[in-house]
């Protein structure tokens, strides 16, 4: 059977994940997660290049692990770090010189969120969908199947740290975001939400409650509460079952979960286990052979 390899530079971590292919869904192999914060490494619209050099050494990493799982069909995408920075170009050379690595905008990686999420969630054909990835927050809303708008604005979790817990920037990028595309005004009650920070939040929520993929927004809140509280049995929960990197950015990034709801006026979130790399991978890999 084939395997296809998806290399993911994202603002927070560097991910490889594999795949084979059966009745024409991705099944995820392998998996590795290597947190470099390249988002921290910008300074002045500049990636440093302390950033690159680390990014570089998971690169090589990544290439031998495909070389040994003998992974013939790989292909890498950046999104958020690669934007907006004067050395982007030398940056991707120096990467591609590792393994194929093509720069995503903002709205193809809302885009590829929500073709990865639909692969779980067929029966879901409207509504608002979100990722809240390090750098940035994608905003995709669809209807009948079809994606109406799918942007994304550099506001995630890994910056949000560096702001004030209580920081109005979320609640005025959202309404920017549905101020600027109409079509993100659509009614919701229950939101898709894809991506490693609400993942986050479904494990600990797990761990706490014994919930799954479907969770109301005050579970959501009082989780919040008790976090930010620092009450000892959500502060266990959380390192028994998210990575180290994941804690310190968790209560920004549910900070922008919980204004999303609060904005669409949505009591239930939706947990998508697929996303970017799922779409990244159906949509420009499989399909376009």
């Amino acid at each position: 059977m084939d395997t296809y390899g998806i290399i993911d530079i994202g603002s927070n971590t560097l991910v490889l994940a594999v795949y084979e292919i059966q009745e024409h869904i991705p099944h995820q192999i392998h998996y590795e997660s290597h947190p470099v914060h390249l988002i921290d490494c910008i300074h002045d619209g500049h990636m440093g290049e302390e950033g690159i050099r680390a990014a570089e050494a998971v690169l090589h990493h990544f290439d031998n692990v495909l070389k040994e799982k003998n992974v013939r069909q790989y292909r890498g995408f950046i999104t958020e770090p690669c934007r907006g920075i004067d050395n982007a170009g030398e940056m991707l050379q120096r990467f591609s010189h590792i393994l194929p690595v093509m720069p995503l905008s903002g709205e193809q990686e809302a885009y590829y969120d929500w073709c990865g999420a639909a692969l779980q969630y067929p029966q879901i054909s409207s509504g608002i969908a979100f990722d809240i990835g390090g750098g940035s927050t994608e905003l995709i809303s669809f209807q009948n199947h079809k994606v109406l708008t799918a942007m994304s604005f550099p506001l995630g979790c890994v910056r949000l740290r560096h702001l004030p817990l209580n920081t109005e920037r979320c609640e005025e990028e959202i309404l920017k975001a549905r101020e600027a595309c109409p079509s993100l005004n659509i009614a919701s009650e229950t939101v898709l939400g894809i991506g490693g920070t609400v993942r986050a939040v479904r494990l600990l929520c797990t761990q706490l409650y014994h919930t799954g993929h479907l969770l109301p927004r005050e579970l959501i809140s009082e989780t919040y509460r008790r976090l930010m509280s620092e009450d000892p049995p959500v502060l266990s929960a959380a390192q028994k079952v998210l990575a180290p990197s994941r804690i310190p950015v968790l209560l920004p990034g549910m900070h922008m979960l919980l204004e999303i709801m609060r904005i669409y006026k949505a009591e239930e979130l939706v947990v998508s286990d697929t996303g970017i790399r799922e779409g990244f991978l159906t949509e420009e890999f499989i399909t376009a052979y």
